[in-house]
């Protein structure tokens, strides 16, 4: 049985055991039973504990073995020391999907983590799916089947039924925001909760999900990332399908790392890759619980926006300058109107009114309610305008009234429509609720709004992208000797056979080889000494510039061979490298790769030099990357403006480092799985051009028995 067809039936299940039940319905294990009578499961229920001969109206059965029928999902909540046992009475009664609700596992240490790897095997072996441990379990929405003991299940006026799938690791946090997001009339298809996901983990149900048709719009809290390469293509699919994928990861934080752990048992990883590959894959990324219902609102109405130019209404001055104010930051253009619109909202609005983008249409419609729903109205078809955001305080009767207009106006449009209602429940609840009920997205606050617009705007101009095969700007072929460390001068070969230009230089081997090479290596020239042993020339004072003759170039050799010995007295020395010194004006960038374990390797770009570590102003790419990706990457540093030149400054060649990424990208990923580290910096950009040089560069291999062989 595949992992989608396990899900589905963990979702639609005709008949259901729940070992270890309890008559007491406020226990955890009491719960689920009570959960499934409220919502009155059409199904068979078939309590399993020897101490009951009935629960209600239910015969209690000793053990599964026991229940007369078949049994298509079991739901157990005992002491992980009694799980070995049940998995051997589930593969005796055929039962092939559990729900696993107890702690005791992996999250707790060693001893937990023993018995979770002695369960899985167990399973495994005899062909059951598990959801969980340490989880809560799951509600299909669609058919109100609750699957385990939360407080959201215990609700009497039923769940609401929608487009959204969300997949949560955490039981208590994934129903609760479940339940805040039903209270903003927020529809679901099903919720599931992984647990420890011993087993079927987030991406797996995330993955089904997707290839749900009844659901739109998939959302994810993941402490841990069980498969970097399963999520590349989870987001590649949503791209295809156009069904936004939502994600809330934790552990962003040392301390938030160290929490996961405890809790579900879960390597976090880096925060910095993992928002590099959701802004690469376009994953749509929530901050918080409130950050995710919002979100979940605006991508569950099914509109896309074609650009991010925007028009906003608004009958107060103050709250136009504001979305004005947010919507630079965010990356929104409030459009200027094309002339003829702007003189249909003149005659719409008062004189003392302002039909420049913002639009004030002051209070007066407070008196005349027309002027809001015209203005409205006047936009809807302008070309100019990719998404309309209305801004109100009016409620009572006023703002019901206006709320309905503008719900029926939007059901004409395919344009998205996101309204703001600034003000109390009590005043401005009913408006709100009509908003909701019709599926249009409805904020407290402008900044709210304006965020959801522009990841409205993000996600829709990242599907109306074309995906572009890399180009290598020539061939990259695997080089033999991936071991040890490769110190500059090999490295700087690689980079010269990459087509990368690399100063011209020498390396001195010793002192008889320095007294052959003196008088015709060409002046002046920069000195560098080499050795695995210093990784980091400046630390050992083994770098000598401007060396303008024979006697300075025996001066620098014998101090930096000195430097090192004190630095490193056990330091193996290549020699002293004897190389060009360029003196063109450039700015000074650095590439590296290393490889992430979720997500293989990376390519870092940014300033170079020290500033790499002083300014942390750097972008990243999973390789390999294409030449719009690179430009991309260049585009997000705050150094970006030093390389199109500023106050006066020319323009670099930014055409020539773009290619020098890709080609690096290129050679990372054909080394996929042996690179440990590898840094080029400086990499001195020229004027437009004059292309690049590598003055420096490293790269440190795997050991053979840690390094990854390369499927691809």
């Amino acid at each position: 049985m595949s992992k989608r067809e396990a899900i589905e039936r963990l979702l639609n299940p005709e008949s259901i055991a729940i070992v270890g039940v309890s008559k007491d319905f406020t226990s955890i294990s009491g719960k689920p039973m009570k959960n499934l009578i409220r919502h009155q499961f059409q199904g068979q229920i078939y309590p399993v504990n020897p101490k009951y001969e009935k629960i209600e109206d239910f015969t209690c059965y000793p053990s599964l073995i026991d229940i007369p029928g078949e049994v298509d999902v079991a739901l157990i909540a005992v002491s992980s020391k009694r799980m070995m046992q049940i998995l051997s009475e589930c593969e005796q009664k055929n039962i092939r999907s559990v729900i696993l609700f107890g702690s005791g596992f992996a999250e707790t240490g060693e001893e937990g983590e023993r018995l979770q790897e002695e369960v899985l095997e167990k399973a495994k072996k005899a062909g059951i799916t598990i959801l969980g441990p340490n989880c809560i379990g799951l509600l299909n929405v669609k058919k109100s089947i609750p699957l385990g003991f939360s407080t959201s299940f215990e609700t009497e006026e039923g769940f609401l039924s929608g487009n959204v799938g969300f997949a949560s690791q955490s039981g208590a946090l994934g129903f609760s925001l479940f339940g805040l997001a039903q209270e903003e009339n927020i529809g679901f298809s099903q919720v599931i909760n992984t647990g420890n996901q011993i087993d079927l983990h987030t991406l797996d149900c995330i993955d089904y999900m997707l290839e749900d048709e009844g659901t739109d719009v998939v959302a994810g809290y993941l402490e841990g990332i069980p498969d970097g390469e399963m999520l590349i293509r989870l987001a590649k699919r949503s791209k295809a399908l156009k069904k936004p994928l939502i994600v809330l990861k934790a552990g962003r934080s040392e301390i938030g790392k160290k929490a996961a752990m405890s809790h579900t048992a879960s390597l976090t990883g880096s925060d910095e890759t993992f928002q590099a590959i959701a802004k690469q894959y376009g994953l749509v990324i929530a901050n918080d619980v409130d950050d995710m219902i919002d979100l979940m609102k605006v991508f569950s109405r099914g509109k896309q926006s074609n650009g991010n130019r925007v028009v906003t209404i608004s009958n107060s001055g103050a709250a136009g300058i504001a979305m004005a104010d947010y919507s630079e930051p965010l990356g929104l253009e409030l459009v200027r109107l094309p002339n003829e619109t702007q003189a249909k909202v003149e005659e719409i609005i008062p004189p003392y009114g302002s039909a420049l983008n913002p639009i004030d249409i002051t209070a007066q419609a407070l008196k005349e309610q027309h002027i809001f729903t015209d203005t409205l109205e006047a936009l809807i078809n302008e070309d100019e305008v990719d998404a309309i955001v209305v801004q109100t305080t009016f409620g009572g009767e006023l703002g019901q009234k206006i709320c309905k207009k503008i719900a029926e106006i939007d059901k004409t449009t395919e344009k998205p429509i996101v309204v703001t209602i600034t003000g109390t429940t009590e005043i401005t609840g009913e408006g709100r609720t009509i908003l909701e009920k019709a599926s249009v997205p409805v904020y407290t606050t402008s900044y709210k709004t304006m965020v959801a617009i522009k990841q409205l705007a993000d996600f829709s101009r990242f599907c109306l992208s074309h995906e572009e095969e890399a180009h290598t700007h020539g061939q990259v072929g695997k080089s033999e000797d991936t071991s040890g460390i490769w110190t500059e001068v090999r490295v700087k070969k690689e980079l010269s056979s990459l087509g990368i230009r690399i100063p011209q230089g020498t390396l001195i081997k010793n002192r008889e080889h320095l007294q052959e090479v003196k008088a015709n290596i060409p002046y002046p020239v920069v000195c560098k000494g080499i050795s695995k042993d210093v990784l980091h020339k400046t630390d050992a004072d083994s770098v000598k510039v401007n060396i303008k003759n024979p006697a300075e170039l025996e001066e620098a050799y014998e101090s930096i061979i000195s430097s090192i010995g004190n630095y490193n007295p056990d330091a193996n020395i290549d020699g002293v490298l004897a190389e060009e010194m360029i003196q063109d004006e450039s700015v000074e960038m650095f590439i590296g790769v290393k490889e992430d374990p979720q997500f293989g390797p990376l390519i870092v770009c940014g300033l170079g030099g020290i500033f790499v570590e002083v300014l942390k102003d750097i972008s990243i790419r999973r390789a390999p990357i294409t030449d719009k990706e690179a430009f991309a990457m260049l585009e997000e540093l705050k150094g970006y403006l030093l390389l199109k030149g500023v106050r006066g400054g020319s323009k670099r060649d930014i055409q020539a480092l773009t290619e020098a990424l890709v080609r690096i990208s290129q050679f990372a990923l054909t080394h996929h799985g042996r690179i440990q580290e590898m840094d080029i910096n400086p990499l001195w950009v020229f004027e437009e051009g004059k292309g690049v040089a590598a003055l420096d560069g490293i790269i440190v291999w795997k050991k053979n028995e840690e390094a990854v062989v390369n499927a691809k």
